[in-house]
C-alpha cells in the first residue's frame, strides 16, 4: 500500500460505525496485541483548545526528556499532523505500512470500525512499536463513547474549556455536554480543569470526582498577561508562550498544573522543563499569521468570540474570509462576527469548501444579509484570497479548521 492509497483508504472508512461504542475497537486492538494496555496517557477533552494544550503537555514532556506520543485531530495541511512522536509527524512509509497492517485485521476479524476508531488504533500501534514513554491523546468527539476512552488509566486527565458544540451528538446544554466530556475521568487519576467553566460545569466536574475518588484540581487565573511579550505571571513564575492570545495563558496554566501533577507522582519534570516546553509550544492555525493574514481555526462561538476579543486589540483595518460547516452553529458565528464589522467597520468575504459538509458560500452570504452585513462571495479560499491581495490591512481567516489549512497551504 503507498501512502496515497492510505490515505484514501482512511476516508473510504465511514465516520461512525454502525456499532456504538467502543467493542468493535476494543476486539482490534485485541487482535493487534492490546498496545493500549502497554502505553502511558495524559488524556485531554474538551470543546476548544485540546490542540494547543496537549501541545504544550507534549513539549514540556520532551523538554523534560521523555519520548513523547502526541495524538491530535483534525490536521490542518497534512494527515501525518495527526501522529507525532517528539514533535515529529509520522513519515509517509510508515503510516502507510501500519494502515495496511491493521486493515487487514480488520478484515479478517470483522472488526471494521469508524474512520476515527481505526485512525485511533494506527496511532496506538506506532507509540507501542516506538517505545513511547508517555502518549499526549486528545479526544475526537465529547468523551464518554469517544474511540480515545478505549484506554483504561490515564496518568492524568485533562479537560480544556467546555462550550456548546456537536451539540446534535452531545445535547443542547452545558449539563449534557459536560457530562459526557467527564466520561474520560478514570478512577482515581487526577482531572486538571481549564480555570474559566460554567458553574454547572464545575458542578459535574466535582461530582464526578466524589464519585471516581479522582483529585480534582482547578488552576489560578494568571495575571499580569502582556499580549506583545505573549507572557503572563503564574504562582510567582514569570512564563513566555509562543503562542498569541490571552486564552493561549489559560491553557498554559492547564498545562502547567498537569505537569505539576506528574511530578508529583514520579515524572521527572521541573520548573524549567515546564517554562522551556511552553516557550516552543506552537501549533497551527491558532492566531498565526502569515504575512498580512491571520489564520484561526474557530469553528464554535466559544472560539469565534475569543478570536474577536483578541481582534479589539487591531488598530489597523480587518477583512474576514469565512466558510463554516453546516454542522456548526452558524448563525450565532455570524451574528458574532457581524457585530465585530458593525463596530469596527470590517468587511467579509465568504467562500466555501469543496466538501460536503459545508455551508454554500450563497447560504452564509444570506445570514450576514440578515445581520445588515454585504458580505462578498467567492467561488473558492483561493478566489478569496487573491481578490484581497492589495488590502492593506490584517486578513482575518475563520469558521473552519478546514478553512485555515487551505488558505495555509495556499501562502505556504
Amino acid at each position: 500500500m503507498t501512502y496515497d492509497q492510505a490515505i484514501k483508504y482512511i476516508h473510504s472508512i465511514p465516520k461512525f460505525s454502525r456499532v456504538l461504542g467502543n467493542d468493535l475497537l476494543r476486539v482490534l486492538l485485541g487482535k493487534l496485541s492490546n498496545p493500549h494496555k502497554k502505553l502511558k496517557f495524559i488524556h485531554i477533552g474538551g470543546t476548544n483548545g485540546k490542540g494547543s494544550t496537549a501541545t504544550m503537555l507534549s513539549e514540556i514532556l520532551q523538554s523534560a526528556g521523555y519520548k513523547t506520543g502526541l495524538f491530535t485531530s483534525p490536521y490542518l495541511v497534512r494527515f501525518n499532523e495527526r501522529i507525532r512522536l517528539n514533535g515529529e509527524p509520522i513519515c509517509d512509509s510508515g503510516l502507510a505500512e501500519i494502515i495496511a497492517y491493521i486493515k487487514k485485521f480488520s478484515e479478517k476479524y470483522d472488526a471494521e470500525v469508524s474512520e476515527f476508531a481505526f485512525i485511533t488504533a494506527a496511532a496506538m500501534v506506532y507509540f507501542l512499536r516506538e517505545n513511547c514513554d508517555i502518549v499526549v491523546l486528545e479526544v475526537g468527539l465529547g468523551g464518554r463513547l469517544d474511540a480515545t476512552n478505549v484506554i483504561e488509566r490515564s496518568e492524568v486527565t485533562v479537560l480544556t474549556s467546555i462550550g456548546l458544540d456537536h451539540c446534535q451528538y452531545l445535547g443542547g446544554t452545558l449539563d449534557s455536554i459536560s457530562r459526557e466530556k467527564l466520561g474520560i475521568v478514570k478512577r482515581g487519576s487526577p482531572l486538571v480543569m481549564y480555570p474559566k467553566q460554567d458553574d454547572i460545569v464545575f458542578k459535574n466536574a466535582k461530582d464526578t470526582c466524589i464519585k471516581l475518588n479522582s483529585e480534582l484540581i482547578i488552576p489560578e487565573l494568571p495575571y499580569e498577561y502582556d499580549q506583545n511579550s505573549r507572557s503572563f505571571n503564574y504562582k510567582d513564575e514569570k512564563y513566555t508562550l509562543a503562542m498569541s492570545g490571552e486564552f493561549q495563558a489559560l491553557n498554559a496554566v492547564t498545562a502547567i498544573e498537569a505537569a505539576i501533577k506528574l511530578s508529583d507522582i514520579g515524572y521527572r519534570i521541573n520548573a524549567n522543563n515546564i517554562k522551556h516546553g511552553l516557550s516552543r509550544a506552537k501549533i497551527g492555525g491558532r492566531l498565526e499569521r502569515i504575512g498580512n493574514v491571520l489564520i484561526d481555526g474557530a469553528h464554535n462561538p466559544h472560539a469565534v468570540s475569543a478570536l474577536l476579543n483578541e481582534l479589539e486589540r487591531q488598530c489597523e483595518p480587518i477583512h474576514f474570509i469565512t466558510a463554516v460547516m453546516n454542522d456548526k452553529d452558524h448563525a450565532e458565528i455570524t451574528s458574532l462576527i457581524s457585530q465585530f464589522c458593525k463596530k469596527h467597520n470590517s468587511e467579509v468575504t465568504v467562500t466555501q469548501l469543496d466538501m460536503p459538509r459545508c455551508l454554500s458560500s450563497d447560504k452564509l452570504a444570506d445570514e450576514f444579509t440578515r445581520r445588515g452585513i454585504t458580505a462578498t462571495t467567492a467561488g473558492s479560499p483561493a478566489a478569496a484570497l487573491s481578490a484581497l491581495k492589495n488590502f492593506d490591512g490584517t486578513i482575518c481567516v475563520c469558521g473552519s479548521l478546514y478553512l485555515a489549512g487551505e488558505i495555509k497551504k495556499l501562502l505556504t
